[in-house]
């Protein structure tokens, strides 16, 4: 994201959409849309799609899941 690398900042993201644990029903919609911006070279579409996954799940992924091995 800070090198705003977006034929990466996609692949990142569709591996990100393969690794949400259960009961995090958005996690790929959210990375996908992500990857999907990233590949249209929309930075702030891509961006914002961070922003959502993280408000939405990253105190919960924290608290469940922080020392889980991916």
């Amino acid at each position: 994201m800070a090198a705003q690398d977006l034929p990466a900042l996609a692949a990142a993201l569709e591996q990100a959409a393969k690794l949400g644990p259960p009961g995090y029903g958005n996690w790929a919609s959210i990375a996908n849309d992500g990857a999907k911006a990233a590949k249209a070279g929309d930075l702030a579409a891509a961006k914002a799609s961070c922003r959502t996954c993280h408000d939405q799940y990253k105190q919960k992924y924290k608290d469940q899941h922080r020392a889980r091995k991916i």
